[in-house]
């Protein structure tokens, strides 16, 4: 499941306008790098997040909310080839920069969507 994200904590971290993200079971996720370090934030939702990010660079790797703590989120642009990401909705776009174009054969939403719909 993937999708962008336009929340203000994704265009900070992105610096950009927006966050491409893919949610993974987390038991499908095994970390070989030992070295990350963690950040809390309450997000929008009110869930408390955790990133996990490199701190010689800061880019965040991935993320998990407490609320769902079986999934991983994973920043789509560590992935070798962010390309392949399908982009299903479009999230947080109350909070859009106000240039960005929708596709208009994207769902969007104002805040977060129930992601459920979007699994198999």
């Amino acid at each position: 499941m993937s999708y962008v994200c336009h929340c203000t904590d994704c265009q900070k971290r992105t610096s950009s306008a927006f966050g491409v993200s893919v949610q993974v079971p987390a038991e499908s996720v095994k970390l070989e790098q030992a070295d990350l370090r963690k950040r809390q934030r309450t997000a929008a939702s009110g869930n408390i997040v955790t990133s996990l990010f490199y701190p010689e660079c800061g880019t965040t790797v991935m993320s998990f909310s407490h609320a769902r703590a079986n999934i991983r989120v994973i920043a789509a642009g560590t992935l070798d080839d962010p390309s392949l990401v399908p982009i299903l909705p479009h999230t947080w776009t109350g909070s859009a920069v106000p240039w960005f174009q929708f596709p208009s054969e994207i769902e969007n939403y104002s805040a977060a969507p129930d992601f459920a719909k979007y699994y198999d």
